[in-house]
């Protein structure tokens, strides 16, 4: 098998991908049918420790099959379905590379992306929203943003059950001629006793038309916004929700979509 022919299918063999051993123990394949590994390793030249090895990649490859028994002998494939064998395996070795790419993407995307938009956009993105620990602290935070209201304050809620814990900020805010706007449901006697509670003191209050708004939150003066998004566990089934971790913003685009937001609800929304 050692003449220039021999040299110059070796050397094509391996154009398509595969190793010197692997082009070796193919060809001697092809000469020679159901070759032990002993023989298969006499022929091509390959040390007998390696021939193991390079046979099982062959065979994983599409080029060889192995035939039971004993001793195991092995067998070259047709080259023209040896060779589709081969796409086969390199196409699916193809898309295993780029599945795990994409996955290994995934994680690093949001990364890359904070530095390309805070390089271009003069911004770093995680300074747009300071969470809040928890609804607590929203409330705190809630009562604070209200007692410095100096023009207006626009709360968005579902049942607005928390009013009392904020009503001493707004009766104050109202005292200082702060206009006070809120959007909610009526869904049972709390929330009814709420609502009338809110017109008698003056707050412009308004029924929301949608059954479910995912998201509750105040907005003072149209530059702080505060809120939560929140979904519910079952469709259709809005008590004890999930909620989401609130977050406090003074960025005016963000604060802009919620105003949009608000007054397109605030305009159909009903004022009986």
């Amino acid at each position: 098998m050692q003449n220039s022919d021999f040299y110059d299918i070796i050397l094509k063999l391996k154009s398509l991908g595969l190793t010197e051993y692997e082009a070796r123990v193919y060809l001697a394949l092809l000469y020679r049918a159901e070759l032990t590994a002993e023989e298969v390793s006499s022929l091509s030249n390959v040390p007998l420790p390696r021939v193991y090895d390079v046979l099982e990649a062959l065979e994983d490859k599409g080029f060889v099959k192995v035939i039971s028994g004993r001793p195991r002998r092995f067998e070259a494939l047709d080259p023209k379905f040896a060779f589709k064998n081969y796409v086969s395996y390199l196409r699916k070795l193809l898309d295993d590379e780029i599945s795990n790419l994409e996955r290994n993407f995934e994680v690093l995307q949001p990364i890359l992306e904070e530095r390309y938009y805070s390089s271009r956009l003069r911004i770093d993105p995680s300074s747009l929203l300071e969470p809040i620990h928890d609804l607590h602290e929203m409330e705190d935070k809630t009562r604070e943003m209200i007692s410095s209201a100096k023009q207006e304050i626009i709360i968005f809620s579902q049942l607005f059950t928390w009013f009392n814990r904020i009503e001493k900020e707004i009766l104050e805010a109202l005292g200082r001629g702060v206009k006070v706007r809120v959007l909610m449901r009526i869904l049972n006697p709390e929330s009814r006793e709420i609502f009338n509670r809110l017109k008698k003191i003056g707050v412009d209050v308004r029924i929301a038309s949608e059954e479910w708004y995912p998201v509750r939150g105040t907005i003072v003066d149209r530059c702080k916004l505060i809120f939560l998004i929140w979904v519910p566990r079952e469709e259709k089934r809005y008590w004890s929700p999930i909620v989401y971790r609130p977050h406090y913003t003074e960025n005016k685009g963000l604060i802009s979509i919620f105003l949009d937001a608000f007054e397109y609800r605030w305009s159909s929304a009903s004022t009986p």
